[in-house]
């Protein structure tokens, strides 16, 4: 709302905008003093944020530390990393094994495929697959997995357009067969040919449908045949690119200059394979030997191990094999010591991460029911901010912000409760010399000044992790009477206390009490500053009555003076 402009003491001489804004200085003194109240209230609401913020960062820290990783570090070492290397696991024992020799690597399985087109020319990428021998557009096929009574087709099919071949891809006779289009079965017919009907493994049952390429296949000999499926124009490398997608277990590269391609399956191990169906490998020429990957073999302590991977985990430690020996070259390659051991200073430094975690909140707590309130140092009004400087505000306001939270029993009573967790944490082990958390190095001391900041005895509690990593996570995590639940339930329960009261960063008013009175506190500035405009435009109508009554007495007296001077 725009303020009308006034023109006062024309007649009179008196300066009545500045008596009127003396007056209504008078008069605005209850709307400063409910802006100074909800300026208070503000200033307490972020102070108590400020608190729930690092309550929460409390929390967080107690539930990271919960993991059993953090009190199992290990640290690990290979008498030869070139050979073998090692990463020892949160459970590994404080040991050491003995790689005697490694006879052979885990391998994938691998296979170089060449080919060429109809015309005998060499594959480049932009080859078309309708271009080879072998791809028939919209042929696809069904593969019997496992030997078996069944085969199960689409139904409706024309059975004159179906043909059988054997896992080798050699033609089979349609008459051993019959086929519902009601159900889709396939079954066998000449009991000769497949004793008991049954459908050796292998056998293909192909048929015409739609348009575009389907190539089956798989990568583990265990596994079942997956379908790639392309476009009728697909070229050589939309191939490459099906088979290189993430679930098919497959690696595929095109080497441009030769047209060949390099295939090999992602696992390794013995049942690793390639194996395609017919079409593919009429287009590429693959024999009826599938590729196959191989073991790694090594030997343990004198134990002869076998696995499928180059990566094992042997007494909870990750090996990696990276090298056969001893080999021909190096006949005389010793054996590869691998040990673990309890890393020390890893879990002091998790536990000490918490600690000062701990510590800052508590510092913070103690600092705001601590400081110091000066009660004469009240929220500036807009009137005086205008009379001082910058510098001038800020160090009025650091005082009139100082004690917000001085002597809160919210706060007090958070801190009182933590501090008494770390005295009444114990163990329900057996061992009287860690039970408690004083007793490996951690308590909160006698200087009751500080809020119950924990005193950290570094010998102490390295001595204790050294001895029994075991004792010390129980301590801290037992979900019954470990430090970590219980300060963990005090900070969410405080926070919860604090939230219903200052609510939570960027909540609305409403959802919280401090909101609330912040609400209705506006609402009376709002009606007062009504009230305010109504006194201030009573004060100038009245001004202006006696405005316009001098410059009527003016008037009078200039015409009277005017009558008594022309009769003369």
């Amino acid at each position: 709302m725009t303020s009308p402009i006034r023109f006062g003491g024309l007649a009179s001489g008196i300066d009545t905008d500045t008596i009127i804004k003396q007056l209504m200085q008078v008069e605005r003194a209850p709307v400063d003093k409910l802006e100074q109240k909800k300026q208070t209230t503000e200033w307490k609401r972020d102070a108590y944020r400020e608190i729930n913020r690092s309550l929460m960062n409390l929390r967080n820290s107690a539930v990271d530390l919960t993991f059993s990783r953090n009190f199992y570090a290990k640290t690990s070492s290979s008498s030869d990393e070139s050979r073998v290397s090692v990463v020892a696991g949160p459970s590994s024992g404080n040991s050491a094994i003995r790689i005697d020799s490694v006879t052979q690597l885990a391998t994938s399985a691998t296979t170089i495929l060449s080919a060429t087109d109809k015309n005998g020319v060499k594959l480049t990428s932009t080859t078309k697959l309708s271009d080879m021998n072998g791809f028939v557009s919209g042929q696809k096929r069904v593969i019997q997995e496992t030997a078996g009574t069944e085969l199960t087709l689409p139904k409706d099919l024309d059975f004159a357009t179906i043909t059988f071949k054997d896992s080798a891809g050699n033609p089979l006779n349609k008459a051993d067969f019959t086929y519902d289009t009601t159900t889709g079965k396939l079954t066998a017919t000449n009991m000769t040919i497949y004793p008991g009907g049954v459908i050796p493994k292998g056998v293909a049952a192909e048929y015409t449908s739609g348009t575009g390429f389907e190539i089956q296949y798989k990568s583990t000999a265990t596994g079942t045949y997956k379908k790639i499926e392309l476009s009728a124009d697909a070229t050589v490398q939309e191939l490459m690119s099906k088979l290189n997608e993430k679930d098919t277990g497959l690696s595929a590269f095109f080497e441009s200059s030769t047209g060949k391609i390099s295939l090999s399956t992602k696992e390794t191990g013995a049942n690793a394979t390639i194996d395609f169906d017919s079409s593919f490998k009429t287009a590429f020429s693959v024999g009826t030997t599938n590729p196959i990957g191989q073991n790694a073999q090594f030997k343990v302590n004198g134990i002869d191990v076998e696995r499928v991977s180059n990566t094992v985990t042997i007494d909870n430690m990750t090996l990696t094999l990276k090298s056969r020996f001893p080999t021909p070259d190096n006949a005389t390659a010793g054996p590869v010591t691998l040990s673990a051991a309890t890393d020390t200073q890893k879990i002091f430094d998790n536990i000490k991460g918490f600690v000062d975690k701990y510590n800052e909140t508590i510092d913070l707590m103690n600092k705001k029911v601590k400081e110091d309130k000066f009660r004469d140092f009240a929220p500036l009004t807009k009137a005086q901010r205008d009379e001082l400087s910058e510098d001038e505000i800020k160090k009025w306001e650091e005082k009139a912000m100082s004690g917000m939270l001085r002597g809160d029993t919210i706060v007090r009573g958070a801190m009182d409760t933590m501090r008494s967790k770390w005295s009444s944490t114990s163990s329900s082990t057996n061992d009287d010399a860690t039970k408690q958390l004083f007793q490996i190095g951690l308590a909160t001391g006698s200087d009751f000044t500080n809020g119950g900041k924990i005193e950290l005895d570094e010998e102490k509690l390295k001595a204790a992790i050294e001895k029994n990593p075991e004792q010390v996570y129980q301590l801290f995590t037992n979900e019954t009477n470990g430090l970590l639940p219980q300060i963990r339930d005090v900070a969410v329960d405080s926070r919860a206390t604090i939230t219903r009261i200052a609510g939570a960063d960027g909540a609305g008013a409403p959802t919280y009490s401090m909101g609330r009175e912040m609400t209705a506190i506006d609402t009376r500035i709002e009606r007062l500053n009504d009230l305010l405009i109504s006194k201030e435009n009573a004060y100038y109508r009245r001004f202006t009555a006696m405005e316009t009554a001098m410059n009527q007495a003016n008037s009078q007296a200039a015409s009277l003076q005017q009558f008594l001077g022309g009769g003369m």
